[in-house]
């Protein structure tokens, strides 16, 4: 699932800048996409829609107001000081004037008001460009913006930019309805209660810190118990307090062992520090954490965490059904797609403009230039980005298994019906969107189905006698000339001009090399940080010669190219590196141990998917001679398999990434494994292999 984005607006890089190391330090980058904008950027770098905005103070919202998208949600962040920055503050003493220096009246006047509700002991004046102060102060206390402070100041205490108060992440998070801050809650319970030991009673005698974490732990649908070094209560939440029967947030500062169940301590005791496990205890099963904190290499105690089970199976049980009823989902955006040429960028325009409707599109282009990914964008810039997306690729399933998980089936429709019958695609997309990848290879009774259902919005199950009505956009794809087959008689007409109603071609790679340089730093640099190793350059020579080459399968064979070089490549790539440049050869692939296993799993998965006979066929074509894709089409035709070019092209595929077959380059054509081989010699041993086939 992609991730919602949260843009920050403030005057000052520096505000930015803190919140983006803030959003690192407590893990917020894990779950949303953070943007940072300053005021002045907004005319040129605009807000991006449905992005949850966050102003720095509620005296810009006028000057953002005339830049943000209609319907956006707006937030004032509220500000904390950032306590683990305070040491040197409190060595001020009591009594002594401080002027408290910022940028406005109003960051001043917060900042004070902050600093008093913390406990200072000493007398504050405010102080920002252009206002006046007591001559005779000699000590300034800043947020990070020293270069305010006047020059007859003798001392400066910089204790760092206010940061973003945990209230302002809960109101972020629930507004994305988001539950992940219980992550987020626990790496700030680890700093506060690090606060909590090293100031002490400075810091309003913990208390502040004590009313933050009741607020944030009660929040908290787990069980949280924090304990010292010492086995001390420091932290209790309302649902460990209700879970171990205890008599209420009285237990806070006793002995753990005094306080809490004898078995339960055993448990906590026996458990391995950062381990997720699952404990029995007191008749039930609870799923249980236990961390142990540690600043700056010493232990300060543990944080535990427990639940019960039952409570986490449901919430499984309910996510996967919430999936279900949901179909799938798009996970890409137009911000994913990659591609700066002018060429490129253009069908970006007008798939955008195009996404605001509800008419169906059709992407035209060769293979592996991102049609599927651009069908995902324009779902999720659409009015139904909310709703599913069912993809459906007619290349990868058989014919005869197709009708029925198109438009689903009822029980008892043929043999092997499943009981209950079966929701088809085109029902799962209802609301959303379905994309019909590879439409060419529709049969002529496909393509009839598929007309009525674009014509009448209306589906009838195999086996059934009942309409039902759907509410879809259609987004169908191919890389094949459809109006040359409309004249050759393979596609129907009409539902050509069904499907023709907005038209994008998407422009080959070799159209468009000068995006190569810019897609290979974007790929390198994604697989480098995904192996966790150091990045590499490529060599002019290697440069040029990716520039040259004409990529048939272009952007997915750019990026499968990327991602060999980055397994085997050290700190630059040279021409001979390039694996289109190299000459096929064969290596040994197939070990002998686990051979029965692993031939089961491809059986089975061929299988599943309904075109076993047709990889068996190939294979068995392919072991008395190897070929070209057009002679082993003839071949299978003349055994009763009539597959168009691209499901061969699919099923080699298949059949290769197995390592069933090597595929050579140009017209050297394909030939049989000793895997493939083997594969043979498995399927031919089992007894039901004629009745499948």
């Amino acid at each position: 699932m992609d991730k919602k984005t949260v843009t920050f607006v403030a005057k000052m890089d520096e505000f930015l800048q803190s919140v983006v190391s803030q959003c690192h330090e407590l893990g917020i980058t894990q779950d949303f996409h953070i943007e940072g904008r300053r005021v002045d950027q907004l005319p040129y770098r605009p807000i991006g829609e449905g992005s949850l905005v966050v102003l720095s103070t509620r005296s810009i919202y006028d000057q953002v107001e005339p830049y943000l998208p209609q319907g956006s949600e707006v937030i004032v962040a509220k500000r904390m000081l950032p306590y683990h920055n305070l040491r040197e503050m409190l060595e001020i003493p009591k009594g002594v004037k401080v002027l408290l220096v910022s940028d406005t009246a109003e960051t001043v006047e917060e900042t004070i008001r902050l600093l008093i509700a913390s406990g200072v002991d000493f007398d504050l004046y405010p102080y920002y460009p252009g206002s006046d102060y007591p001559l005779d102060i000699e000590i300034a206390v800043t947020p990070g913006e020293a270069e305010h402070v006047p020059s007859t100041i003798r001392k400066v205490v910089d204790i760092g930019f206010r940061v973003i108060d945990l209230s302002t992440w809960l109101e972020i998070y629930a507004h994305f309805e988001n539950g992940n801050f219980q992550k987020v809650t626990s790496r700030t319970m680890q700093s506060l209660i690090y606060i909590t030991k090293e100031l002490n009673n400075e810091i309003l005698h913990a208390r502040l810190l004590q009313m933050y974490l009741e607020g944030i732990v009660n929040r908290i649908e787990d069980a949280v118990i924090a304990l010292d070094e010492q086995e001390v209560i420091r932290f209790i939440n309302q649902k460990a307090i209700d879970t171990l029967h205890l008599p209420g947030p009285g237990v806070q500062g006793e002995k753990a062992a005094l306080c809490l169940p004898e078995d339960f301590m055993e448990t906590v005791r026996n458990c391995d520090e950062n381990e997720e496990v699952l404990v029995d205890w007191a008749g039930r099963t609870y799923f249980f954490r236990k961390m142990h904190i540690v600043m700056e290499g010493r232990y300060l105690g543990s944080l535990l965490l427990f639940r019960k089970a039952a409570e986490i199976e449901k919430m499984e049980h309910d996510y996967r059904m919430r999936l279900y009823s949901k179909g799938l989902i798009a996970k890409y955006s137009f911000d994913e797609i990659y591609g700066k040429s002018q060429s490129f960028q253009q069908v970006i325009q007008i798939a955008k403009k195009i996404a605001r409707s509800n008419s169906t599109v059709l992407l035209l282009g060769e293979t592996g230039t991102g049609k599927e990914l651009l069908a995902q964008a324009i779902h999720n810039a659409s009015q139904r980005k909310r709703e599913p997306f069912v993809g459906v690729n007619f290349a990868a399933i058989s014919e005869s298994l197709l009708e029925s998980e198109l438009f689903g089936y009822e029980e008892g429709a043929f043999t092997g019906a499943r009981k209950g019958g079966h929701i088809g695609w085109f029902e799962l997309a209802h609301k959303g969107t379905i994309f019909l990848d590879e439409i060419g290879d529709a049969s002529g009774a496909i393509q009839n189905r598929l007309l009525r259902v674009l014509q009448e919005r209306q589906i009838m199950r195999v086996g059934g006698n009942k309409v039902i009505p759907i509410d879809i956009r259609v987004i169908a794809a191919t890389n094949q000339d459809l109006q040359q087959m409309v004249k050759e008689g393979r596609f129907r007409a009409d539902l050509y001009y069904r499907l023709n109603i907005l038209p994008i071609h998407l422009p080959p790679l070799r159209k468009r090399a000068e995006d190569i340089p810019w897609l290979v730093e974007v790929f390198t640099r994604h697989y480098c940080v995904d192996l966790r190793r150091p990045p590499f350059t490529l060599s002019p020579e290697a440069l040029r010669a990716m520039q040259e080459y004409d990529w048939p399968g272009n952007v997915r064979e750019l990026e499968n190219v990327v991602e060999y070089l980055a397994h085997v490549v050290d700190d630059e790539v040279y021409t001979d590196h390039l694996p289109f440049l190299l000459t096929a050869s064969e290596v040994p692939v197939w070990q002998a141990e686990g051979l029965q296993h692993q031939c089961e799993g491809i059986y089975r998965a061929y299988e599943s998917r309904g075109f076993l006979p047709e990889m068996t066929a190939i294979l068995e074509e392919l072991s008395m001679c190897g070929g070209g894709r057009y002679a082993l089409s003839e071949q299978l035709r003349e055994r009763g398999f009539n597959l168009t070019s691209q499901q061969l092209r699919y099923r080699l595929k298949m059949l290769q990434q197995d390592e069933l077959i090597y595929v050579g380059k140009g017209r050297q054509g394909s030939s049989i494994s000793s895997k493939g081989k083997a594969f043979l010699t498995f399927a031919s041993k089992l007894p039901d292999r004629g009745e499948s086939r």
